[in-house]
């Protein structure tokens, strides 16, 4: 047992890679890019590697011997019963238990059991390798499920003959529905392991055109052509701001994206869709930002019970920014992200990113607000939440240098009432704006319900309004009471209404209307 775990060891160690791919043989395998998994770590089922030959092979059917050995043993390493003679500097000897009928009862007893073995349904395996690969990187890693249908509409050469197509079925419904129980669970006890299903079922974590763009945008930046980078749009938003007095409405991510790729991508083209001109996601660094202590606090969740696994569960990692830049630019609008601690800030200097938030809930962090508005040179988004006039002093004072800055009123109250929106704090920031500061700009970051408090906004000078919106209704997420929904157009009835403020506001220059005529001429003779 020792042997082959250290050698799982150190095929993890010597990997490196934080992304799994796990290639099963269903029809959706053929739909999916899989030379673009370069920057993966592959693990082949049974004969999958006629399709892609990957780093390791699980397998221990004897039935496809003859096939894997037609295709001169292409995969790096075979984890695989004694009795399949595969030449020896590939062999991984491990032991295949046939499984029972309460077998599936005890998975996660499988999964924490100290010795490997394979089991009849494969893919628990290439879960448990998972596992023991995570631990031995000791770093968080995304895992991913291509090619698994659970379903065939024929039986192939593949297929042991005495399997009619009804009873294939049946066995790949049965194995679907464990599956699925494995996903729904599996992050309350793996926080470290995020695991994706890619086609279109409803516990699919991805599409396969989403995943797709996934690969292509891990393959290159500029995979892109002739499209605008992110600082290229901003830059373009912001002159229409300049130059006509547009008021930039933010659609205000949060974590209602809960980590899911596919609802991420979904957000995106949904706000593009209704009219938003940037979207704002949030990072902070989980194990700096909270204390242990916060951490441990009881908090329910699918990630977990805890504060820490929920606020690890939905953070972004480094290829979901990758995703979001990427579905960003193919729909044409600009991202920022308000950076909540100096690791996240270091963090999002990765990315093209022309602008950053420090958000009201570092309000009080002024050492770290000052660190990072010495250290960064583009454009910065200020809220005000929990602060007084004194605060106001403190941004002036200090993050006024030749950038430009959005200063928002906010009130941190999740809903907040009528009577604590202090809209006149707007008007308050744009008469500084005015006649102090022609490189600050006037806001307002909406924690109130509706559209009412924006519009107000708007009419008070605001040249933005940040909105939280979500994907359906999920209670656990913080901020979901006070978020419109990006479905059944109700953000898309918000944006119209504040460019319905805009325009009913028009130019502070008093001039006579195209729209104005008399009701009466006035008889000159009368005079």
């Amino acid at each position: 047992m020792e042997n082959y775990l250290h050698q799982i060891k150190s095929i993890a160690l010597q990997s490196g890679k934080t992304k799994i791919a796990i290639i099963g043989k269903g029809q959706s395998i053929g739909d999916i890019d899989t030379r673009q998994l370069k920057d993966f770590f592959v693990i082949n089922l049974n004969d999958s590697e006629k399709i892609l030959a990957g780093d390791i092979a699980l397998f221990h059917r004897i039935d496809l011997y003859d096939k894997i050995k037609l295709n001169n043993f292409s995969v790096g390493k075979y984890l695989a019963p004694s009795y399949l003679k595969i030449p020896d500097s590939k062999h991984i000897e491990v032991k295949h238990l046939p499984s029972d009928q309460d077998s599936f009862e005890h998975t996660y007893e499988y999964f924490e059991d100290e010795d490997f073995y394979l089991v009849d349904f494969i893919i628990l395996s290439a879960i448990k390798f998972s596992i023991l690969y995570q631990k031995a990187l000791g770093k968080k890693i995304d895992v991913y499920f291509l090619g698994f249908d659970f379903y065939s509409g024929s039986v192939s050469a593949d297929d042991n003959q005495m399997y009619d197509l009804e009873y294939k079925n049946v066995i790949l419904k049965t194995q679907e529905s464990f599956f699925k129980s494995v996903l729904e669970d599996f992050n309350q006890f793996y926080p470290s392991i995020h695991l994706f299903h890619i086609g279109d079922k409803g516990y699919s974590g991805i599409s396969v055109v989403g995943f797709n763009a996934f690969l292509s945008e891990l393959k290159s930046k500029s995979s892109i052509k002739n499209e605008l980078t992110n600082s290229q749009m901003y830059a373009m938003l912001l002159q229409e701001v300049r130059e006509k007095g547009k008021v930039i409405v933010v659609a205000e991510f949060t974590n209602n994206h809960i980590g899911d790729p596919r609802r991420l991508v979904k957000m995106i083209e949904l706000a593009k869709e209704s009219g938003a001109d940037i979207i704002k996601l949030q990072k902070r660094d989980v194990d700096t930002f909270y204390t242990k202590d916060e951490q441990s606090k009881p908090y329910k969740s699918p990630f977990g019970n805890t504060l820490g696994d929920y606020r690890r569960g939905v953070e972004l990692n480094e290829d979901l920014f990758n995703l979001v830049d990427f579905e960003c630019r193919r729909n044409e609008i600009p991202w920022f992200t308000s950076v909540l601690d100096w690791n996240s800030y270091e963090f999002m200097l990765k990315f093209d990113t022309p602008i950053i938030k420090l958000p009201s809930t570092i309000s009080n962090h002024k050492n770290y607000l000052l660190k990072v508005g010495n250290d960064f040179s583009g454009d910065l988004v200020i809220s005000t939440g929990f602060t007084d006039a004194s605060y106001e002093e403190f941004v002036l004072g200090n993050f006024m240098t030749d950038r430009n800055l959005f200063l928002l009123q906010c009130t941190s109250s999740y809903p907040t009432p009528p009577e604590a929106c202090q809209v006149s704090v707007v008007r308050h920031y744009e008469e500084l704006s005015t006649n102090k500061f022609s490189n600050l700009f006037s806001g307002y970051s909406s924690h109130d319900v509706g559209s009412l408090g924006c519009m107000l906004a708007v009419a008070a000078g605001a040249k933005m309004v940040e909105k939280h919106v979500k994907l359906g209704d999920l209670e656990w997420i913080h901020f979901d009471g006070v978020a419109i929904d990006l479905y059944n157009n109700r953000f898309k009835d918000f944006v119209h209404d504040i460019r319905k403020a805009e325009i009913m506001c028009g130019s502070k220059k008093k001039t006579i209307h195209k729209q104005e005529h008399h009701k009466y001429i006035v008889n000159e003779n009368n005079n």
